[in-house]
C-alpha cells in the first residue's frame, strides 16, 4: 500500500477535526432547550450559579418544584459550567417555561417540522441573540459540550494510534467514524454532563491502551485514577469502566503492583459523591430517589431488569445511535437508516472475517491485549445501554452506547477493512470519511435544522386560496390540490399563509374535515414555529401537516376541509373573510377517502378517465333503479355528473336524472385510478310502467 506522510496525515485528521467543530457547532444552532433532558441539565446548573451549594432536598424543591429532574448526577460538569451562567445571566428563563408547546410530540417516526419542538420559541432566541439572554447564555454553554467533543475525538485519534501504529488509513477512517457520527456530533452541540463524560471515558481507555503498550508506572497509575476519578464525578455510568480497566489489569501482571494508587485515587476523588448521596438520601447513586421524587412510572415493572422488554425495544436505541435528535422527536429519512443498516451489515460481517483470520494467524501478544481490552470495552457499553432500556422506560436511547463512541468507530475501520484491496486501502479510506461527512452534513442542514425551522412557501401554490381572518393572516393556499388517501395511510396536507399584522395575543391554526373526525389537526402556526406575536407584515410560511387518516375511516367518502385560525383564551375561531370582505366559511378543499384498487376492463369508456364495467336494471314499483359500477381510469381534475335517461321502446322520454355520484358524497373528482365505484339511482316516470 502506498504510504502517508505523517504530515499528510496530520493535515487530513486536521480537516477531519475542524469538520468535526464545524459541524457540533451547526447542532448547537438548534434552538434552545430541545437537547435531551437539556432545560433539567441547565437548571441544575443554575441552581449552582445562583446559590453556590450542593444539591439537596432543600435545594430541588426550591429550583425544580419538587422533581427531581437531573439532580442526582454527580456534580464536576455542572460545577464547571456555573461559573459561565453566573457571569452571563439568563433573564427570561422563568417565563421560558410556560411556553410548552401543547402540540409536541406528534408523529415521532416521520422527518419534518411538524412540531418537533418541546418549548415555543420567539424571534428574539434567534442568532445572533442579542435580544435574549437565556438564548446568549444557552448557546454559549453549549460550546463546552462542543469542545468536549473535540476533545474526545482527539483521545479517539490517539487510542487508533496505539492500536495501528503502521495503518495511517485505518486510523483516519475510524476518525473519520468519530467526527461524521450524527448523533455524536449532536450530542456535543447540547448542554448535557454525557459530552465531557465521552471526553473523560475514552482518555481513560486511552491511558489503559497506553499502559499496556508501553507498561506500568506510578506517573501513569496516578493519571489513569485522576481522569476515572473525575470521570465518575461526571456521570454514573462511568462504573462501566471497571470492565475494560479489570481485564487491562489482569493481563498485564506488571500493573498489579500500580493499581491500587490507580482506585485510591478514584475514590478519593469521586467516592465523597456517592458517600454524601448515601448519607442524605440512603442511596449512593441517587438513581432510586429520583424515581421515588419525580418519576416512579419511569421504572419498568417493579424496577427489576425487564430483559424481555429491553431487547424489545432495543430497535430504538439502535436508531438513536446513528441518528435521532431531539429526545427522538427528529428523524432522517428512511434512506439514510438504511445506508446506516448497510454500513453496520458490512461492519460486522467483515469484522467477523476478519476475527476468523486472526484465527488462523494468531497476531502479536500486544495486540491480542489491546483486543481483549476494546472489546469488553465496547461490550461494558452495550451492558449499559441495555440495562437502561431494560429498566427504565426513557432508557432506550443510543446515546447511552456514546461513551463507547472509539470503540465503534475502531469496529467500524476494521470490519470496512476487511473489504478493502491492499492497493486502495488509503483511497478508499479517504472516500469512505466523504462518505460519512456527506452523510452527517445531510442529517444536520437536511433534516435536523429544518424541523425546527420556518418553512418557505413554494413558488407555485397547487391550490390558491384567498381568505383574512380579523386583518391578521391571510390563507393563500393549500397543497395537494385534491388530496385522497385511503384508511390507514398518512399524508402530508399543507397550508400557505400570509402575515398582515402581529397579533397582540397567542393564536393556533387548525384544519379540520366538516362531517368527520378523518382530519383534525391543531396546532401554533408554522407547525409550532411562529408565533402569531412574531408576524411581520408580508412574511409568508407554510404549515406541513402530517395526517394519518384512521384505519376505520368509511371508504369511498369525501369530505370538505376547512382551515382557519384559532383564538384560545376567547375560545373561538377567528372570522374569515373572502376578497369581498364577506364573512364566509373559510372551506380550502375536500379530503378524499378512497377505496382499494380493483383494475378491470370496461364495457364502456368515457374519455380516457372513467369507464362503464356494468348495469343492473330493475324495476320496482313502478319506478327502475340502474345500479352503475364505474371504474376509474385515472385521477380527474373535474367532477362529473351522470346523465341517465329512460325511454320507451319508441324513443320518448320517460324519466330522467342528472346528478353527482353518490348524490356528491363521493364525487369523481375524488376517485383514485383503478378503484370501482357503485352508484345506485332511481328513475321514477310521470307515469306507471305498463306491467
Amino acid at each position: 500500500m502506498p504510504g502517508i506522510a505523517a504530515r499528510a496525515e496530520r493535515a487530513i485528521a486536521g480537516v477531519l477535526l475542524g469538520a468535526f467543530v464545524a459541524l457540533a457547532a451547526g447542532f448547537s444552532l438548534g434552538p434552545i432547550f430541545e437537547g435531551p433532558d437539556e432545560i433539567e441539565h441547565y437548571r441544575y446548573v443554575r441552581a449552582l450559579a445562583q446559590t453556590g451549594r450542593l444539591p439537596d432536598a432543600e435545594l430541588i424543591q426550591q429550583y425544580d418544584a419538587g422533581a427531581w429532574g437531573e439532580f442526582h448526577q454527580p456534580i464536576l460538569y455542572y460545577a464547571l459550567a456555573a461559573p459561565l451562567v453566573r457571569a452571563l445571566g439568563d433573564d427570561g428563563f422563568d417565563q421560558f417555561e410556560e411556553r410548552l408547546n401543547p402540540y409536541y410530540g406528534y408523529r415521532f417516526e416521520v422527518p419534518g417540522n411538524d412540531n418537533k419542538n418541546i418549548f415555543l420559541h420567539t424571534r428574539a432566541e434567534r442568532f445572533p441573540y442579542r435580544a435574549s439572554a437565556i438564548a446568549r447564555t444557552v448557546h454559549l454553554l453549549r460550546l463546552l459540550s462542543v469542545a468536549a467533543g473535540l476533545g474526545t475525538a482527539i483521545a479517539a485519534y490517539g487510542v487508533f494510534r496505539l492500536l495501528w501504529p503502521d495503518r495511517p488509513d485505518r486510523r483516519l477512517l475510524a476518525l473519520a467514524a468519530v467526527v461524521f457520527m450524527p448523533q455524536f456530533a449532536y450530542m456535543s452541540g447540547v448542554i448535557t454532563n454525557d459530552a465531557l463524560s465521552y471526553l473523560l471515558i475514552t482518555v481513560s481507555l486511552y491511558l489503559l491502551l497506553r499502559q499496556l503498550r508501553d507498561g506500568p508506572s506510578l506517573r501513569r497509575a496516578a493519571l489513569m485514577g485522576v481522569v476515572m476519578g473525575l470521570a465518575l464525578l461526571t456521570k454514573l455510568s462511568a462504573a462501566f469502566l471497571v470492565f475494560p480497566a479489570a481485564v487491562a489489569t489482569l493481563l498485564d501482571r506488571r500493573s498489579w503492583r500500580t493499581a491500587p494508587l490507580t482506585v485510591a485515587l478514584v475514590v478519593l476523588i469521586a467516592g465523597w459523591w456517592y458517600v454524601r448521596n448515601w448519607a442524605l438520601y440512603g442511596d449512593a447513586t441517587g438513581v432510586e430517589i429520583l424515581f421515588r421524587w419525580s418519576a416512579p412510572s419511569e421504572k419498568i415493572g417493579d424496577g427489576r431488569l425487564a430483559l424481555d422488554i429491553g431487547w424489545q425495544r432495543f430497535g430504538f436505541a439502535y436508531k438513536t445511535f446513528w441518528a435521532r435528535f431531539g429526545g427522538g422527536s427528529v428523524a432522517v429519512s428512511d434512506a439514510l437508516y438504511t445506508f446506516f443498516d448497510a454500513l453496520t451489515v458490512l461492519v460486522l460481517s467483515g469484522a467477523g472475517l476478519r476475527g476468523l483470520r486472526a484465527l488462523r494467524r494468531p497476531p502479536a501478544a500486544l495486540e491480542r491485549k489491546q483486543a481483549a481490552v476494546m472489546i469488553v470495552y465496547g461490550l461494558a457499553w452495550l451492558a449499559a445501554a441495555f440495562y437502561w432500556a431494560s429498566r427504565v422506560w426513557s432508557g432506550n436511547q443510543g446515546r447511552f452506547l456514546l461513551p463507547g463512541i472509539a470503540a465503534w468507530a475502531a469496529l467500524i475501520a476494521f470490519g470496512l477493512d476487511a473489504w478493502t484491496p491492499r492497493r486502495l486501502r488509503l483511497p478508499l479510506a479517504l472516500a469512505g470519511a466523504a462518505v460519512l461527512g456527506a452523510v452527517a452534513t445531510a442529517a444536520l442542514v437536511g433534516y435536523y435544522l429544518p424541523a425546527y425551522a420556518v418553512a418557505p412557501v413554494p413558488d407555485a401554490i397547487a391550490r390558491p386560496l384567498s381568505y383574512r381572518f380579523d386583518g391578521l393572516a391571510e390563507l393563500i393556499g393549500m397543497a395537494p390540490a385534491q388530496p385522497r388517501a385511503r384508511p390507514g395511510e398518512t399524508i402530508t396536507l399543507s397550508l400557505y399563509w400570509r402575515a398582515l399584522a402581529p397579533a397582540d395575543r397567542s393564536l393556533q391554526s387548525y384544519l379540520h374535515s366538516a362531517g368527520s373526525d378523518v382530519v383534525r389537526r391543531d396546532s401554533i402556526p408554522a407547525t409550532g414555529n411562529l408565533l402569531a406575536t412574531d408576524w411581520r407584515a408580508g412574511e409568508t410560511w407554510a404549515e406541513h401537516y402530517i395526517v394519518t387518516i384512521p384505519a376505520d375511516a368509511e371508504p369511498q367518502r369525501a369530505y370538505p376541509l376547512v382551515a382557519g385560525l384559532y383564538d384560545p383564551m376567547a375560545g373561538m375561531a377567528l372570522p374569515a373573510q373572502n376578497d369581498a370582505g364577506v364573512e364566509v366559511t373559510p372551506i380550502v378543499g375536500r379530503i378524499a377517502i378512497n377505496g382499494p384498487p380493483q383494475p378491470g376492463e370496461p364495457v364502456a369508456r368515457f374519455g380516457r378517465v372513467a369507464g362503464l364495467l356494468g348495469a343492473d336494471v330493475e324495476a320496482r314499483g313502478g319506478a327502475v333503479e340502474v345500479c352503475l359500477t364505474w371504474i376509474a381510469l385515472a385521477e380527474m381534475d373535474r367532477d362529473y355528473t351522470v346523465a341517465a335517461r329512460l325511454e320507451s321502446a319508441d324513443g320518448a322520454l320517460l324519466a330522467q336524472t342528472d346528478r353527482p355520484p353518490r348524490a356528491g358524497d363521493y364525487p369523481t373528482g375524488a376517485w383514485a385510478r383503478d378503484e370501482r365505484v357503485r352508484d345506485c339511482l332511481t328513475l321514477t316516470p310521470e307515469r306507471a310502467l305498463p306491467g
